[in-house]
């Protein structure tokens, strides 16, 4: 396994704490790596970094990362088993370097990316895009939040707070954080309409600049998630030209017949 700190001296001092934003940096390109690792060291972050997919699928399980910087080519033309992995983990951010075509950018959003930068970004810029994307990521669950409300069941829907599970009839619905989130703030007020603005806000921060339709990637992605569990009812409505909410379908209690992929 090769796998490079940056900060060695801090590391032989002590090991990193849960209150640590941690990133680990999975880039191939030598000079790449090494910048971007110099730009979050300089934030204070706890870094790791590595080119080889192995080595980024054990720290990814060893160093529990809050956030990962991959290259766009892992999902450009094709997402890579390096790519899902990580897009599979609901706690972790997902920075992309590299995409500097249309194509790249929208292939890498579409597979629920947090933030996707050309090659030519300056090293700060990405370790601040870094920052923000690990303050997302360890953002503590609602406090108001009771005993009795984590689990929110709307219908065959289950929204498991603590896991951060999307349930469809008792079976777990494989979500990126992302969508997980956006899903969280619909069902905040589930049968009250969510906007877009809304939703960019509560998920990207008040600070995110972009097209809000990259909301409409995500939610689209657990649309067709969840209907490879159940495909005989909708899940969410779109309200066009303002936002989301749940479906009226989903007041009722059960649905049948359930199809599970395979």
């Amino acid at each position: 396994m090769t796998v490079h700190d940056i900060r060695p001296r801090r590391s032989t001092t002590r090991s990193a704490t849960s209150t640590e934003r941690r990133v680990l940096v999975a880039l191939s390109h030598p000079s790449d790596r090494r910048s971007v690792e110099h730009g979050l060291d300089r934030l204070d972050l706890v870094v790791r970094s590595t080119s080889e997919a192995t080595s980024t699928l054990a720290m990814l399980e060893a160093f529990e990362p809050h956030v990962v910087v991959l290259d766009a080519r892992e999902f450009h033309p094709a997402v890579t088993p390096v790519a899902r992995a990580v897009r599979e983990s609901s706690r972790v951010g997902i920075v992309v370097v590299g995409g500097n075509t249309r194509e790249q950018r929208l292939a890498a959003l579409r597979n629920g990316v947090d933030d996707v930068v050309s090659t030519d970004t300056p090293a700060d810029e990405i370790a601040l895009r870094c920052i923000n994307t690990a303050a997302r990521a360890t953002c503590a669950a609602p406090t108001q939040v009771t005993l009795d409300d984590r689990v929110r069941r709307f219908g065959p829907l289950a929204l498991d707070v603590d896991r951060r599970e999307i349930r469809v009839n008792d079976h777990v619905v494989a979500s990126t954080r992302l969508e997980y989130e956006l899903f969280a703030r619909i069902c905040d007020t589930p049968f009250q309409v969510v906007s877009r603005a809304d939703l960019i806000e509560s998920v990207w921060g008040p600070n995110w600049y972009g097209d809000t339709h990259v909301v409409d990637v995500h939610l689209s992605n657990l649309r067709r998630k969840l209907r490879q569990r159940c495909d005989s009812v909708d899940y969410l409505h779109t309200v066009r030209g303002v936002g989301f909410r749940l479906s009226d379908d989903m007041q009722s209690e059960t649905i049948s017949p359930v199809r599970i992929a395979g």
